[in-house]
Order: structure tokens, then sequence, then C-alpha cells
């Protein structure tokens, strides 16, 4: 970038209308909506830089500073028009390619005026980067009162009549649409992980959703009783699921059915279980057959455990085998799961469906320390049987 432009360039103007902005200057409360309008351009900016670096999973140290916006007060006759510059200093220069900053908020500022309009008039749809911003679009307008108006451009225009408002009514009408937009019908399936008992909340570690999702219990007929910290409880619950901008479900109300089973008796079962086979001298077979169970089998079997705690299915079929692991293995499964804990700590995993005829086999090493990710699908198949 060249060295001439290394000065300060105004990207928008906010416009601030309304009986309120009559009188010389504005309101003090009003600088909300311009931190507002400001975070959202920061945002989308950081949404393209990330585009443009798939490989990056968050934007470099120092970012944040180098996109800052400053704040230039102009007054207008019945208005209040904020104006948004930046300054392009060496870290920028350095950082972004010749009027890629210039250009980026070029990009965000259309962005917000394109929600703006499909806000007032509804036609087309929301932008879909507004939609991952979707918290942070929710303060813009917040303090607006009855009359007052937003409207963004890249200039002060001469004639600003033409330009799309964001008011009350058009807040209001896009905010519901964003939030029917982000909550559907859904089924989760999971761990319980915590209890709010004031709240009457669950959270639980869903399978398929891979989140930790807010369940309400106290109006819907399920008594939880908690006496210690380490009761365990799997859930199955439907109703109407809540996402973020990201399409991560988040919480579920409107509950349609809940079911919370405890399962802290099976976990106590399985871990004492595994502690016993440690005792397991050389020969336990039949005096010569039976290799004692190794430590790394014995501390493998427990992780397998927490497994299956975080995925919610559980087994109280553990025995040891006569290489020195351990084996979990679940009877009432129709595919006859199977996870041999071997000597090394390596997993074999086989399921064998016998009125299908099929046969499917895995392999987990001693190294992989994610075990609920690795045995996701092999217990969650085994669970919905």
């Amino acid at each position: 970038m060249p060295a001439e432009d290394s000065e300060s360039r105004v990207i928008a103007v906010m416009r601030l209308s309304g009986a309120r902005f009559d009188a010389k200057g504005m309101p003090a409360e009003s600088l909300l909506e311009v931190a507002a309008f400001e975070d959202i351009l920061r945002s989308l900016v950081k949404l393209y830089w990330l585009e443009r670096h798939p490989l990056q999973k968050r934007v470099p140290n120092g970012y944040d500073d180098l996109i800052a916006l400053r704040l230039v007060q102009k007054i207008g006759e019945g208005s209040a028009k904020p104006q948004l510059e930046y300054d392009l200093g060496a870290g920028a220069i350095d950082m972004f390619a010749e009027d890629e900053l210039e250009h980026d908020y070029g990009r965000a500022l259309e962005t917000v005026e394109a929600f703006i309009d499909y806000a007032q008039t509804g036609n087309g749809t929301i932008p879909g980067e507004i939609r991952r911003l979707h918290q942070k679009v929710k303060k813009l307008g917040q303090t607006m009162q009855a009359g007052d108006a937003i409207q963004v451009a890249a200039t002060d225009v001469a004639d600003w009549k033409p330009v799309p408002k964001y008011d009350n009514w058009a807040r209001k009408r896009v905010m519901r649409r964003l939030e029917v937009d982000s909550a559907r019908p859904v089924t989760i399936t999971g761990h319980v992980i915590d209890i709010h008992v004031l709240s009457g909340r669950l959270i639980v570690r869903d399978r398929e959703h891979r989140a930790d999702v807010q369940v309400p219990y106290l109006d819907s007929g399920v008594k939880v009783n908690v006496d210690s910290g380490r009761q365990l409880f799997k859930c199955s619950a439907e109703g109407i699921g809540h996402f973020n901008a990201n399409n991560r479900l988040i919480k579920l109300d409107r509950l349609k059915s809940l079911s919370v089973v405890e399962f802290s008796e099976d976990a106590q079962l399985a871990r004492a279980s595994v502690d016993a086979l440690a005792d397991l001298a050389e020969g336990w077979m039949d005096g010569e057959s039976g290799e004692a169970i190794s430590k790394l089998a014995i501390e493998r079997a427990h992780t397998v455990i927490e497994a299956m705690i975080s995925l919610g299915n559980f087994t109280r079929t553990i025995f040891p085998t006569e290489e020195g692991g351990i084996r979990f293995y679940w009877p009432e499964a129709e595919n006859q799961l199977t996870i041999d804990v071997e000597p090394s700590g390596s997993l074999y995993i086989h399921a064998a469906d016998v009125e299908a005829g099929t046969f499917d086999e895995g392999t987990i090493a001693a190294d992989i320390s994610d075990l609920a990710e690795a045995l996701d699908s092999w217990l969650s198949e085994a669970g919905d049987r």
C-alpha cells in the first residue's frame, strides 16, 4: 500500500434522526448505537479475513487494534451523523494487501445496508454474515424510541430520504425473523453434565449436535433429585431447539418429551469392575493361562468408561481377556458391540449384526486421547439399537 495512503479514511456515516435529535448535539445513550454499528462492521471485516485465510482459526494478535474505527461527530439539523473512519498505520500496511481493508469495510457496509433494506421492505433475504452475528446485530437500535430511525451510508449524502430507515418497526420485524430462523424442532440425547436446581435447567452434552444444551425441566413433570456430584444421568428430550449464528444448538424449550435416567450405579459398577481386574495374577484362567491385566489396560479402560459417561451409553458387562486386556460387551445391542482394551492400551472394536449378516471392525491407537470422539459413532449406533 503506497505511503501516501497512510492517512485517515472515512468508511461509514450513521444518521440518527427523530425528535430527540432536534436539539444541538445528541443524547449520550445514542453512543451505544454507534458502538453497536462499529462492532458489526469490525466483526464483518474479521469474517472476511478468515474467509481469505481458511487455514487460520482466528485472526492474528493485534488485529482488532489495526482495524479499529474512530468516531468523528457531525451534527446536522434534526439529526446526528456520527462518522466512522480508520487510520492506515504501519501495522495495517504490513498486514493487509493494497486497498484490502478499504474493500472489506466497503463490503461490510454494503452488508449492513442490505440488512436494513430487508428489515424495512421485507424484500430479498437476510445476509448470511448477519445471521452469524445475530447477537451483535440485536444491539443495533437498542436505545431507539418512538419516531427514531437509523440510516447508514458511505458518505454524508445530500439527501437522506431515499436511504432505508432502521426504525423500531423494522427492527422488531427483522428480529422476529432472525429468531424464527434460529429455532426448529429437534431431539437431543446425551449425558447430563450439570444440573442447575434453582433455575430448573439441565445441561446436556448432546451426541448428535456435539454441543452442551440447556434443557428446562421444572415444568416437564420430571423429578431430578441430586444427592451427590457423583450422580450421573442420561437424558433424551424433544422440543424446539435454538441455534446460534454458527448453527450450533445452544438450548431447548417448549418440550414435547423429556426422559432423565440415572446411571450412577452403572458407572460405579464399571469402575469397580475394572479396578478388581488389577488383582488378577498370571494364570488366573486355569492356573496356567491368562496374563495379568496390564497397568496400561486398566488406565485405558477407565478412559473408556469416561467416554461411555460422556456419550451416555453404558454396559455392565466387563471381563478380562486371556492376553491381559479388558473387554466391554453390549449383550443387548443388536450389533453385538465389543470393545477390547489391549495390554498396550490400544482399542480393537468389532460389531456383528447377525440378522443382517454384516461385520464391522476398527482400531484406536493408544495415543488417541479423545476417546469420546473416537468412539462416538460406535457407541451411538449401539445406543440407538
